[in-house]
């Protein structure tokens, strides 16, 4: 989470280009969403199961990475031209994880613009799509999240190689209503489809990105200031207690 905000302030002072990476996670993790209260977390259950808490600084639900891949954009919003706003800026980076995933043989679609905005949402991002992510006959495969800063664009997201349903339960304050056998027909795993490589997936996806936006892909590493500049966040923020537990539900 360091990471990505220390790449999304340099994008947006110019002083980094737009990147794009993925990542894993280990041990696996709980992360909450920027306004999620911390209190549907069940801390007895993250515990028992070796799972961590962290909270993003975007917004959304609950995930838990755990046989999963994430991806992060961080790009100047100035680049995506008239698509730069919040919905259009999310269709146009969806565009590009669906070419990726075609390229891989699975046929991803993406939820309508009107998707998930009448219903009451659970602590879980999973259990609906949100406009324009990624589907996978029907069943949310990728859930994604943005922020911006400073006319930078952060957009993160997990993609579910094999759903963990039950672990993820195990690591909340379950609601009521909210049930493993209605988060597993909400929910689509790559593996399904054969594809469980991490590796060939960010290749894929990569691909596909650099295509969309008619650029050539680069590997790198961060730079000694920026991986400093992580390490400090993280230590400030990310691994603090008054950042991941700083929000509880209100009281009605």
């Amino acid at each position: 989470m360091a990471v990505d905000e220390v790449l999304l302030d340099g994008v947006a002072a110019g002083t980094a280009p737009p990147t794009l990476r993925f990542y894993e996670w280990t041990p696996a993790c709980l992360s909450l969403g920027y306004f999620q209260p911390f209190d549907v977390v069940d801390l007895d259950g993250c515990r028992a199961l070796g799972v961590e808490v962290v909270r993003r600084p975007t917004g959304g639900r609950a995930i838990l990475h755990d046989r999963e891949l994430t991806y992060s954009v961080a790009l100047p919003a100035s680049v995506l031209g008239h698509d730069g706003g919040v919905l259009p800026s999310y269709y146009r980076l969806s565009l590009a994880l669906q070419e990726g995933l075609r390229r891989l043989g699975v046929p991803a679609t993406l939820a309508p613009e009107s998707a998930g905005s009448s219903a009451a949402h659970g602590p879980v991002c999973f259990d609906r799509p949100s406009a324009h992510e990624i589907l996978l006959q029907g069943r949310k495969l990728v859930g994604s999240a943005q922020m911006r800063r400073g006319g930078g664009l952060l957009q993160h997201g997990s993609i579910l190689i094999e759903p963990r349903i039950d672990k993820l339960l195990a690591c909340l304050q379950r609601p009521a209503g909210v049930s493993s056998r209605g988060l597993e027909e909400a929910v689509a795993g790559l593996a399904e489809r054969g594809v469980t490589d991490p590796g060939r997936i960010a290749s894929a996806i990569g691909a596909a990105f650099a295509a969309g936006f008619g650029v050539g892909l680069a590997g790198d590493s961060l730079r000694p200031d920026e991986e400093e500049a992580a390490w400090a966040l993280a230590r400030a923020k990310y691994q603090s207690a008054s950042w991941t537990e700083r929000l509880v539900s209100a009281i009605a």
